[in-house]
């Protein structure tokens, strides 16, 4: 806020308006610099942003609302953060004696809103990572049929490969390096999608998304692991035909 009024100057002393009044700058507040307006779902208030007025000040100079309260919010900052649930529960008796036992005010506690969102959270990465299991599964059984079905397609070219000296394990990894190729191809295509997802979400949708290296690592090398298990099977099967067997197929 500084930097917008006064730039580099200092502002102590000078005049600053509000609304119609004038007002003289006695103090700044110290710069958070906060890269953010929330956390983990919860809302960061950067003070550092504020203007205060004394409050008698404020309900002479200001003219209120017929009904308005004079005050809306009270904020309040403890050096010991694990006093903080007693001292919500000491703040709402007292604020409850005041106004007579009626429920008309709440108290918000950032540390309970944050765990809060954090169980949200967790319930959705487990949600998220039922759906991932269930579409890696889909996708393995799919490289494996895929697999399968080439083997069925190629049977007379594997007995004509292992009548010309190819072995059991040459004719193993073919099938294996044909399966990993399949998946890294839909590991590649399944990043650029989601890259593009990211973005259309942030452009369209104003949410932040981020992609980093270590998500785009860690799914590659998911979808190749995928790719080498589920094609297993199908490379011994390849390799484990009989060649005289396999020459005979139509």
């Amino acid at each position: 806020m500084k930097q917008k009024l006064f730039g580099y100057e200092s502002p102590i002393g000078k005049a600053i308006k509000i609304d119609k009044l004038w007002f003289s700058v006695i103090g700044v507040f110290e710069d958070y610099n906060l890269s953010k307006d929330e956390f983990e779902g919860v809302k960061i208030q950067d003070f550092s942003n504020d203007i205060y007025i004394p409050l008698a000040t404020a309900l002479k100079k200001f003219e209120l609302k017929r009904m308005e309260s004079e005050l809306d919010e009270i904020v309040i900052s403890m050096k010991d953060a694990g006093a903080l649930k007693a001292s919500a529960v000491l703040i709402s008796e007292v604020l409850g004696n005041l106004h007579g036992k009626a429920e008309d005010f709440s108290i918000v506690v950032p540390r309970e809103l944050f765990e809060q969102n954090q169980k949200t959270q967790r319930i959705f990465d487990i949600v998220m990572s039922c759906i991932a299991s269930i579409s890696l599964l889909v996708g393995g059984i799919g490289i494996m049929n895929i697999m399968l079905a080439s083997i069925l397609e190629r049977t007379r070219e594997i007995g004509v490969r292992r009548a010309v000296g190819a072995r059991r394990r040459d004719i193993w990894q073919q099938f294996l390096v044909e399966a990993l190729t399949l998946s890294f191809l839909g590991g590649i295509s399944g990043i650029l999608f989601g890259f593009g997802v990211s973005r259309a979400v942030s452009l369209y949708a104003e949410w932040s998304t981020v992609v980093t290296g270590a998500s785009i690592a860690l799914s590659f090398g998911v979808s190749a692991a995928v790719g080498l298990i589920f094609g297993i099977y199908p490379a011994v099967r390849a390799s484990s035909l009989d060649p005289v067997e396999a020459l005979r197929y139509e």
